[in-house]
């Protein structure tokens, strides 16, 4: 029997809807759609797992290192464009395939409309891994160095060969490593030489909910993921299996959370926070339960994955400002409460115009 004849229906491939490159190959690289190739507006939200980790160093009693917590954020922000100009070299053949994009899944799209040559985006994808290895070469202390280290392999081979990661049913638990994981390991560990069990226990259960909102966005593009042969999450177990999976982790990560709290690993003050972003896990509930996800209608799919990518994104800024407000609690440094404050509120305003943006084009 065939892998394509064991797959769910939904998952073989549709032929009225199949999708090739464009014929022409580009004479030149269009500056548009090299950085569209960069997905900047995803670099949002790593101002907050670092800030996050700077915020649990300060909480801590650490002075803050302004000239570590910049080297951290430049390695976030490097690692993170590199692997969208890596991803999408080695996804343009799912990203061919894929006719149900939405503006936050199947990629960019500047391979697949030809206004970057693929070799561009490769060649990109090098230079910004030259750099984030000149990155962790300088960072001061061996168990920072490794945690970089693990930090570009895991993103560099998360769609790259030999590896692959994303097509071996290991991208989803990938992305929450490096994000939810490595890029604040690394940051505290640059202010603090350790890694706090306060931010372990804030990060777990947020690990778990982006292990979650990448099965959401990858449900999106799980026909022509399947179609060529990437093996996701999703498409291992099937929709309703994934579904099932996706709606079971978030009352799983609230508990988590809640126990952590009861064990005296997270200030109450930090749990109150955090818990207030439980409404969007009822509202992405009750959005996959009614098939938001299973007709692949783009329509309906935008705003379940805007927010379940957003979702993540707002509970580790409910944690980062938990953390500060129980630091200020404990009379910590103000100057440096004030930075973190600062960097809290510029992600706020670019959140909200993000919304404002969002709204208006759905209008």
């Amino acid at each position: 029997m065939s892998m394509g004849a064991m797959l769910e229906p939904s998952l073989l491939p549709d032929n009225h809807h199949a999708v090739t490159g464009p014929d022409r190959r580009p004479d030149r690289t269009s500056w548009k759609g090299f950085l569209r190739l960069a997905r900047l507006r995803f670099l949002l939200y790593n101002l907050l797992p670092v800030g996050l980790a700077v915020a649990v160093s300060v909480h801590q009693g650490h002075p803050l290192d302004v000239t570590w917590y910049a080297v951290a954020q430049l390695f976030a922000w490097t690692v993170h464009v590199m692997t969208h100009y890596c991803n999408e070299y080695f996804d343009l053949e799912a990203d061919r395939a894929n006719v149900y994009f939405t503006p936050w899944t199947g990629g960019s799209r500047a391979l697949v409309d030809g206004s970057v040559a693929p070799v561009v985006s490769l060649g990109a994808a090098f230079v910004l891994f030259s750099v984030a290895t000149l990155m962790v070469a300088v960072m001061p202390s061996w168990p920072a160095r490794l945690l970089a280290t693990a930090a570009v392999v895991l993103a560099w081979f998360y769609t790259a060969p030999p590896v692959r990661l994303n097509y071996r049913g290991a991208g989803e638990l990938t992305v929450a490593a490096i994000l939810n994981g490595l890029w604040p390991a690394v940051a505290v560990v640059l202010q603090t030489g350790t890694v706090p069990m306060l931010l372990v226990a804030v990060l777990a259960p947020t690990a778990m909910l982006q292990v979650a909102r990448m099965m959401v966005m990858n449900l999106g593009d799980r026909r022509s993921d399947a179609a060529v042969g990437k093996r996701t999450l999703p498409v291992i177990v099937g929709y309703q299996p994934a579904v099932r999976l996706i709606v079971a982790a978030q009352p799983i990560a609230y508990a988590m959370l809640t126990a952590f709290a009861l064990l005296g690993w997270v200030p109450w003050l930090v749990w109150a926070v955090m818990a207030a972003t439980a409404p969007l896990s009822v509202w992405l509930v009750r959005q996959l339960r009614r098939g938001a996800m299973r007709d692949l209608d783009a329509r309906r799919m935008t705003p379940v994955v805007f927010w379940a990518s957003n979702h993540v994104s707002l509970i580790v800024a409910a944690a980062m400002l938990g953390v500060i407000l129980d630091a200020a609690r404990r009379s910590a440094d103000t100057g440096a409460l004030a930075v973190l404050g600062a960097v809290l509120a510029g992600y706020v305003a670019l959140f909200a115009h993000r919304l404002w943006l969002a709204r208006r084009a759905s209008a």
